[in-house]
């Protein structure tokens, strides 16, 4: 028996990896990674009695930074559109992006009775989610079987009453069993787990175990260093310590070690930021490249990640949010094109994957459209119609794809470097005028309404600068909306001086439908909204404030003249 998807609640976390991964990011860039070759997988080394027999030496040799990930290699996904490619859209249900295949994950676990609801849930975006739900069989065992390949990503098994849970690995490998006891006093699941068909799993069990009993060992160790006065015991207690100490340290990159091509590896290494370098290199004048930290870092930023695994969108610790977030927003240029660039270079890496792919064009399409930083709504743009308006963009309904290409359609004539679409529209004494027509070193286009009351004190605001800089050329058009004639009319009688030093038109009247299709070219879903262009008509700024244009305007002006040489 399934269920839908639905939010666990009340469950307790172990104790284990997801903690652990959450304390090694509070220890970012500590990490240097640097390559090496690992061809294959080697077994996983049997859990010990205790932490302290891992130690093959008295003194553990320093942190061993030369590892190197497997990258996971698949064939391309077969990703299956439903809904057609916009404008021909059907209103279909999604594709769930599930692929052709089976799972049958076993569960026997003394303590469990026959008749006992138990659950299978997944990490996923910060969040534990519900997948399966299955009752114990006379046998004792509990089997979540599904007609379809079940992600990859770690899992959880659900005690039943949901009261607490453990974690396993979903890999390729979808038909298994995992035999243990629901040890409820000292949760420790991972003790007497024995994994039938599964290696990756083997490994997991021998990690999670491994590491608790290393984690008890160093915390006894510290009790007795507190109790024992006697100077020499102490020292001994201290050095053995700090042997645990490195072991602990060491502990996720030996696992990696052994085992690169593992799911758990992938994670683990993924949570490891790169060290840049302290020495920096010289430059031509003999000074050292002060720069050189930034671009190593940028450079080498995504080398610990393998997007071709969709495994990592189901893990404890959701980086690939924060890992993109910081990326766009501290280590790349703003400009749409560099946005657009650096986009397809992760997409490209993340080509055959399904989750992954979804997850990078769904958060940079939301990113770059909800962008408070003038002109990436280019790069928005750019990701509508690259995905979501190409049929690509499988996960979206119909009516979402209609209005998000409607508007990307008509956003791209008025991004910043494109030419403003001629407008030609009706005056106050009926005539009409065309925005083309009009000449000045800067236009300065303002669609407004007059019932709106930020129009009204952006106006006011607007016209000082007008005054401010008309002899060098600026011009103002103002574009009233077309529902609002009388209220347009009034605003014009009770401002003359406004009414006489800009060009008014309304939007609401045209000489025939050439006229109204160009300005649906303008996007314009508040007022007021401020368009700067060039001599040429060119746009050099959109949704621009009424405060920043003078200091915008002037910089690039300062910009001009100095790639001019004055």
């Amino acid at each position: 028996m399934r269920k839908t998807v639905l939010f666990i609640v009340a469950i307790v976390g172990v104790f284990g990896l997801a903690q652990a991964q959450k304390e090694g990011k509070k220890k970012k860039k500590k990490a240097a990674e640097a390559k090496t070759e690992i061809n294959k997988d080697t077994p996983a080394p049997e859990v010990p009695e205790k932490a302290s027999e891992i130690v093959e030496e008295k003194t553990p040799k320093p942190k061993d930074t030369n590892i190197l990930i497997t990258l996971y290699q698949r064939e391309a996904p077969v990703k299956v559109n439903t809904v057609g490619v916009y404008p021909k859209m059907r209103n279909n249900k999604t594709w769930p992006g599930h692929e052709t295949g089976t799972y049958n994950i076993r569960f026997k676990i003394k303590g469990i009775m026959p008749g006992d609801t138990v659950f299978l849930a997944d990490h996923f975006q910060d969040g534990k989610y519900l997948r399966d739900t299955t009752v114990v069989d006379k046998k004792g065992v509990a089997t979540f079987t599904g007609d379809y390949r079940l992600q990859r990503g770690m899992y959880l098994f659900v005690l039943p009453g949901r009261r607490d849970f453990f974690e396993f690995i979903v890999d390729d490998d979808l038909d298994f069993q995992i035999n243990t006891d629901t040890n409820y006093y000292n949760r420790e699941y991972y003790k007497n787990m024995v994994v039938e068909g599964s290696v990756q799993n083997t490994a997991f069990a021998t990690y999670q175990s491994g590491r608790v009993k290393l984690l008890h060992e160093l915390y006894d160790i510290e009790q007795e260093i507190k109790s024992d006065t006697q100077p020499e015991r102490r020292k001994a207690l201290m050095t053995r310590k700090k042997d645990l100490a490195i072991l602990r340290e060491n502990y996720d990159e030996n696992y990696i070690r052994s085992n690169p091509s593992h799911l758990l590896s992938h994670f683990l290494y993924a949570m490891k930021d790169v060290e840049v370098p302290e020495e920096l290199p010289l430059l031509a004048d003999g000074t050292r490249d002060s720069a050189f930290p930034f671009r190593y870092y940028k450079t080498h930023y995504w080398d610990h990640i393998d997007l071709g695994d969709d495994g990592l969108i189901r893990m404890p610790v959701h980086f690939l949010k924060t890992r993109l977030d910081y990326y766009f927003d501290k280590l790349v240029s703003p400009d749409p094109d560099s946005l657009i660039a650096e986009s397809q270079k992760l997409l490209s890496k993340a080509k055959n994957t399904v989750e992954i792919e979804r997850f990078l064009v769904m958060h940079l399409t939301n990113k770059f459209e909800s962008s408070k930083i003038m002109g990436q709504d280019k790069a928005f743009v750019y990701m509508a119609l690259s995905y979501y308006c190409n049929g690509k963009a499988w996960w979206t309904d119909s009516a979402t794809l209609s209005r998000m290409c409607d508007a990307a359609n008509r956003m791209k004539f008025n991004t910043i470097g494109e030419k403003a679409p001629a407008l030609e529209h009706m005056m106050p004494d009926s005539s009409f005028f065309n925005t083309a027509s009009i000449v000045a070193n800067y236009t300065i286009m303002m669609f407004w309404d007059p019932t709106c009351g930020h129009c009204r004190e952006v106006m006011p605001k607007l016209h000082k600068i007008y005054l401010n800089k008309k002899d060098k050329g600026w011009k103002v058009i103002a574009l009233s909306s077309g529902d609002k004639m009388k209220e347009w009319y009034k605003y014009l009688e009770e401002n003359p001086e406004i009414a006489k030093d800009f060009v008014h038109v309304t939007r609401g009247i045209v000489r025939n439908d050439y006229w109204k299709n160009q300005l649906q070219m303008y996007y314009i879903y508040a007022s007021p909204t401020i368009f700067v262009l060039d001599k040429d008509k060119k746009i050099l700024a959109n949704r621009i404030d009424v405060e920043k244009i003078e200091e915008f305007i002037d910089h690039v002006e300062k910009v001009n003249a100095k790639k001019a040489g004055k």
